[in-house]
């Protein structure tokens, strides 16, 4: 590998945390193909696979000492496109696009631009400032399972756009890797399994 590196740099940071992070990137472009193509179902399944890969990749990071900049920048990456970008093509599977969505689309994706940003060049080790981009992202992903299974109104999205980027933006503070992550993870594995329930009958 370090012979590999001296041609293509960028492969020094090979190693298993930034590994499930690019695949974690390539489950996110899955679900964008099956959002394209109409298909909800498969597109839930690869947002979860994509989620589980965010989740691990820290704690790998953390509990091998493999923690680095080169890290924190390609998860940072990824999170933008699975958790900012994404929403774009949920909204468009919508066919009740209403003004109110776009502007609270827009709200949510600047605001969890900003959120990274922040990250990036303020957080602490032990702490995040705001709601996580992927904390967001699961509130929007069950709002529109809500919306097009349970006949939610549409206007409910709209809220959690505006909601969750507020949340991403606020000052309180969250422990890494803490019970809320773990109530976070429990919820999500539950919804996944309550969607494949429905799916499959």
């Amino acid at each position: 590998m370090r012979k590999i590196a001296k041609l293509f740099p960028a492969l020094a940071n090979f190693n298993l945390p930034n590994v499930i992070t690019t695949i974690g990137m390539v489950f996110g472009i899955a679900a964008c193909y099956y959002l394209v193509g109409r298909n909800f179902m498969a597109a839930m399944v690869c947002l979860f696979c994509a989620g589980v890969c965010d989740l691990v990749d820290g704690w790998f990071a953390s509990k091998l000492n493999q923690q680095s900049r080169f890290g924190q920048a390609i998860d940072s990456l990824v999170d933008f496109f699975i958790c900012v970008i994404m929403p774009i093509w949920f909204v468009h599977y919508i066919l009740d696009y209403t003004w109110l969505l776009r502007v609270g689309l827009v709200f949510y994706c600047v605001a969890g631009l900003w959120r990274l940003a922040y990250y990036n060049i303020n957080e602490a080790d032990k702490t995040f400032t705001g709601l996580p981009v992927p904390g967001a992202m699961m509130c929007v992903v069950i709002t529109t399972w809500a919306i097009l299974e349970a006949g939610f109104p549409v206007w409910t999205l709209a809220v959690t756009f505006f909601v969750t980027g507020l949340l991403m933006l606020c000052k309180f503070k969250l422990s890494k890797y803490g019970k809320w992550q773990v109530v976070m993870g429990l919820i999500g594995v539950a919804f996944f399994i309550a969607f494949l329930i429905l799916w499959l009958t």
